[in-house]
C-alpha cells in the first residue's frame, strides 16, 4: 500500500509540472502576440506619418516633397551629336565626329520653406568627360516680388544664353551668341517680378568667372542689369523661343554689364563694356527672335591689350509644318570684331583679319515628345571665315568660307 500511494504521488506530481509548463508556455505565447501588436501597429503608425509628409511624384521631373519644408526635383538632359566641319582654307580642311554636347544633372527645390531655393548643376565636359559645375547658388525670396540669390548662375545678358539649353528652339545658339555672352558667373543677383516686367541686377565676378577661386578670376568687378518687358502673353511661355500651338507673346529684353579689369596684377586685363538688346515673337505654331549685341575693348591703360569696338546681330524663325511634331527653321548672324579676336576663356586679344563674318544657318526638329525627346538637323554655313573658333557651335577658325553639318538627338526629364 505504502508503495501506491508512492506511485500516485509521482504522477500526481508529473501531472502538476506538465500543466505549471502549459501555463508557463502560454503566457509566454500571449507576451510574444501582444509584442507583435505593438510592432505591427508602430509600423502601420510609421507608414501612415509617412505617407502624409512626404510624397514622391514626376512633375516637370522626379519630385520628392516634404509638406512644406523640403523639395527635391531631379532633372536630367543629353545632347549627342554628329558634326561634319568642312573649311577649304584650313590644311585639316574637313573634320568630323560624334560628340556629347552636353550631359548635364539638375538638383532644385527648396529647403525649410518654399521661400529658400537651391540648383546644383553638375555636367561633364564634352572634351575628356570629367566633371564640372555650371549652376550652383541659393536663393530667398523676399516676397511675392522681390528675390536674391548667391552662387554660380548664368550672367544675364543676353535671353538667347538665358534659355535652357534644352528648351532651344535650333540645334544649337548662335556664333554670336558664344562671342558676346558672359557665360556663367560667381556673385550675387536682385530680381524683381511684378506684373509685365523684370528686373535682373548683379554683381559678379566678370565674364568666364565660373569655376574660380576668390583671387583667380581676371576682373577687380562686374556689374550688369537686365531688363524686360512682356507686351503680352505668359512668362512660362518665354522659357522657350518656339511657337506651340495657340501660342501667343511678345517679349522685349536690353542689358548691360561692365568689366572693370584686373589691375596692380602680374597680368592687366580689359575692360569690357557689353550691350545685348533681344525682342522675341511666339504665335500659333511660328516663332520669330531678333538680338543684337555690342562689346567695348578698353586697354585699361595696359598697351599689350587691342582695343576693339564690335557688333554682332541675328534674325532667326520658324514654323511649324506638323503642328507641335514637326518644324523646319532659319538664322542669319553677322559680327564685325572691328579687327580683334577676343577669347572669354583667357581675356587675350589677338589681331584677326576676319573683321566681318556672316553665318546662315537651316534646319529641322523633330519633336517626339516636345523637348524631352527630339531629333535635330541643319547645315550652318559661313561666307567670309571665322575669326574665332567654337566648339560649341563646330566652328572653326578661316579666312575662306566652312560649312559645317550637324545631327542631334536630345533626351531631358
Amino acid at each position: 500500500m505504502e508503495r501506491e500511494i508512492q506511485d500516485l504521488r509521482l504522477q500526481l506530481q508529473a501531472v502538476r509540472e506538465q500543466q505549471d509548463r502549459g501555463l508557463l508556455d502560454e503566457r509566454r505565447a500571449e507576451e510574444v502576440r501582444s509584442l507583435i501588436r505593438e510592432v505591427l501597429s508602430d509600423a502601420d503608425t510609421r507608414v501612415t506619418l509617412l505617407s502624409q509628409d512626404v510624397s514622391a511624384t514626376y512633375d516637370g521631373g522626379f519630385v520628392i516633397r516634404g509638406e512644406d519644408t523640403f523639395l527635391l526635383k531631379l532633372n536630367s538632359y543629353i545632347h549627342f551629336r554628329y558634326l561634319n566641319n568642312n573649311a577649304p582654307e584650313l590644311d585639316d580642311d574637313e573634320e568630323g565626329g560624334f560628340q556629347s554636347r552636353d550631359v548635364a544633372l539638375m538638383l532644385s527645390g527648396y529647403i525649410g520653406s518654399p521661400r529658400v531655393s537651391y540648383m546644383l548643376m553638375p555636367t561633364f565636359k564634352r572634351g575628356d568627360g570629367s566633371g564640372q559645375v555650371e549652376l550652383a547658388y541659393v536663393g530667398y525670396a523676399i516676397d511675392d516680388t522681390w528675390s536674391i540669390l548667391a552662387g554660380q548662375f548664368k550672367a544675364p545678358l543676353q535671353r538667347e544664353w538665358l534659355v535652357s539649353g534644352k528648351m532651344q528652339s535650333l540645334l544649337e545658339r548662335s556664333y554670336v551668341n558664344s562671342l558676346f555672352s558672359s557665360l556663367y558667373v560667381q556673385g550675387v543677383q536682385v530680381t524683381r517680378q511684378g506684373g509685365d516686367t523684370r528686373l535682373l541686377l548683379t554683381m559678379h565676378d566678370g565674364t568666364w568667372s565660373w569655376q574660380t577661386d576668390y583671387d583667380a578670376d581676371r576682373t577687380d568687378y562686374a556689374l550688369g542689369a537686365r531688363g524686360e518687358w512682356k507686351v503680352f502673353g505668359d512668362w512660362k511661355q518665354f522659357n522657350d523661343t518656339l511657337g506651340w500651338s495657340g501660342d501667343h507673346g511678345m517679349l522685349i529684353g536690353a542689358a548691360y554689364e561692365f568689366d572693370r579689369g584686373e589691375t596692380g596684377g602680374d597680368t592687366d586685363t580689359a575692360d569690357l563694356h557689353k550691350f545685348s538688346a533681344d525682342i522675341g515673337l511666339e504665335g500659333d505654331g511660328w516663332n520669330l527672335f531678333a538680338s543684337c549685341s555690342t562689346r567695348r575693348i578698353d586697354a585699361n591703360g595696359s598697351p599689350g591689350i587691342l582695343e576693339a569696338d564690335q557688333w554682332g546681330a541675328l534674325i532667326q524663325g520658324g514654323f511649324f509644318i506638323v503642328p507641335d511634331k514637326v518644324d523646319v527653321y532659319a538664322r542669319y548672324e553677322w559680327l564685325d570684331v572691328d579687327g580683334v579676336a577676343f577669347k572669354s576663356s583667357t581675356g587675350t586679344t589677338t589681331a584677326t583679319g576676319n573683321d566681318v563674318a556672316q553665318l546662315v544657318t537651316v534646319g529641322t526638329n523633330y519633336f517626339l515628345n516636345g523637348h524631352n525627346t527630339k531629333l535635330s538637323f541643319d547645315v550652318v554655313h559661313a561666307f567670309d571665315g571665322l575669326p574665332v573658333s567654337d566648339t560649341c557651335t563646330a566652328q572653326r577658325a578661316s579666312d575662306g568660307p566652312s560649312t559645317t553639318l550637324r545631327g542631334q538627338v536630345q533626351v531631358a526629364f
